[in-house]
């Protein structure tokens, strides 16, 4: 079966390394797979199959006005248009809301089937009126409308009906390769990863990290990941007296090097889609500490192999945190109870909800029927 797959850019996030391993997965079975990017192959950060077919468009770029922005968008259709032909693809897999409105556009009247998939929680990921609206007129449109837990199916049935939505978790690394650190010789350090932007909560992680820094003077925090909030996370931690103890590690190919070294993860994001840092995290037996915001909510149980505290409370973050870090019983308990997620989440088991959306949306496609992979 020849597959599509369609995204922004390889570079640097959770749905990029979700469409990658996708690819790989797929390509590694036996599957004719073309990953299409908006962007240029320099910006990207995970590794893709040779027997997957790359294709980058180079046209990511930023629209300074209106006139600029339907241009751009404009080019982005017909160069999509005309890959996915040359592709000879029969189903097209997109991600993220831009794109997924900007392939169902280009594949107007072209005879493909189109599934699309939103990465966050669109509830309160904001992408401007005009976006909101096409969001609307397109989603219809596409023969399935893929979310990652059962709280946004609500949305997803409003915006593109009750038949086509459908819910699939991201699928968890195995992350086996990387834990090398017993839980009881881990270093007094909580990381955090994730974009540096402001849903992510860094901010407030901060403020909590710096409640407990006086008590607790031997643990420090890294976080790990890059973007646009780096200087103000940096000067915040510097007017809270804590620069000293926090380390912003930038964008790493693999996480799991710190998560195995470290004693606590969190995650103190306001929303999130399904959160690849977290489920990491948990693979690694990590007790973890998260907002409950969509994502974490539908991940972790209250207690049992994790802690959720209130959205933007560095009160209750700070409690959270105090409770694992001085209690070394309670972040066993909680990590060895958290690392089930390998079994819950494991590729394969995600890689069938896929194929079973796919043959549902194109049936003459025996090739996708579920097979035994190919080792990786």
């Amino acid at each position: 079966m020849k597959v599509a797959l369609v995204i922004s850019s390889l570079s640097t996030g959770g749905a990029e390394r979700v469409l990658s391993l996708l690819a790989n997965h797929w390509a590694a079975r036996g599957e004719d797979v073309s990953l299409i990017t908006i962007d240029s192959g320099a910006s990207d950060c995970y590794p893709v199959d040779a027997r997957v077919r790359r294709l980058a468009l180079g046209l990511r770029a930023d629209s300074h006005g209106i006139v600029a922005a339907v241009g751009n968008n404009w080019r982005r259709i017909k160069a999509l248009r005309s890959v996915l032909n040359a592709t000879g693809a029969r189903i097209v897999l997109s991600f993220g809301e831009f794109t997924n409105i900007q392939v169902l556009c280009a594949t107007r009247f072209m005879g493909l089937r189109c599934v699309v998939s939103e990465r966050t929680d669109p509830s309160r990921h904001q992408v401007g009126a005009i976006w909101r609206l096409l969001r609307r007129l397109t989603y219809r449109m596409a023969d399935a409308l893929v979310v990652q837990t059962d709280a946004l199916l609500p949305w997803a049935r409003a915006v593109a009906g009750k038949k086509r939505a459908r819910v699939i978790p991201n699928p968890v690394r195995d992350m086996r390769h990387v834990i090398s650190t017993p839980p009881a010789e881990r270093s007094a350090m909580v990381v955090a990863a994730g974009r540096l932007v402001p849903a992510k909560g860094f901010d407030v992680l901060l403020k909590a990290f710096a409640a407990i820094a006086p008590e607790l003077s031997n643990w420090k925090l890294v976080i790990l990941g890059e973007g646009p909030e780096r200087l103000h996370l940096t000067d915040l931690a510097r007017d809270l007296g804590i620069l000293d103890r926090v380390t912003l590690a930038g964008w790493v190919t693999e996480p799991g090097e710190t998560l195995t070294r470290a004693s606590i993860f969190v995650l103190p994001s306001r929303y999130e889609g399904f959160p690849n840092a977290l489920v990491e995290a948990m693979a690694c037996a990590l007790p973890v500490v998260a907002t409950a915001c969509t994502g974490p909510a539908a991940i972790i149980s209250d207690g049992v192999d994790g802690l959720l505290v209130s959205i933007d409370s560095a009160p209750e973050l700070t409690a959270a945190l105090l409770h694992l870090m001085t209690d070394p019983t309670a972040r066993e308990r909680l990590g060895r109870n958290a690392a089930a997620v390998s079994i819950r989440y494991r590729l394969e088991s995600i890689i069938e909800h896929w194929d079973r959306v796919l043959l549902a949306c194109a049936p003459a496609a025996a090739s996708l029927r579920p097979k035994a992979a190919s080792p990786q």
